[in-house]
């Protein structure tokens, strides 16, 4: 604001700049969060999956 509009307003954008820092820095945990979990569910999805065609694989060789 400038001085002919009643000048700076106390608490206003240094204020505000730390809570806009923290609420990145929280998006950034949660969008971390949601990507681990993510990765961990792929992970145990492809394991299953491999392991079932490890199996079913080695089943047919052994039916042979």
């Amino acid at each position: 604001m400038s001085t002919a509009e009643g000048g700076p307003v106390a608490g206003g954008p240094t204020e505000d700049a730390p809570r806009s820092s923290l609420r990145a820095a929280a998006r950034d945990r949660r969008v971390w969060a949601i990507l681990a979990v993510v990765a961990v569910l792929l992970v145990c999805c492809c394991s299953a999956a491999a392991g079932s065609l490890l199996a079913l694989s080695a089943g047919l060789f052994s039916a042979n």
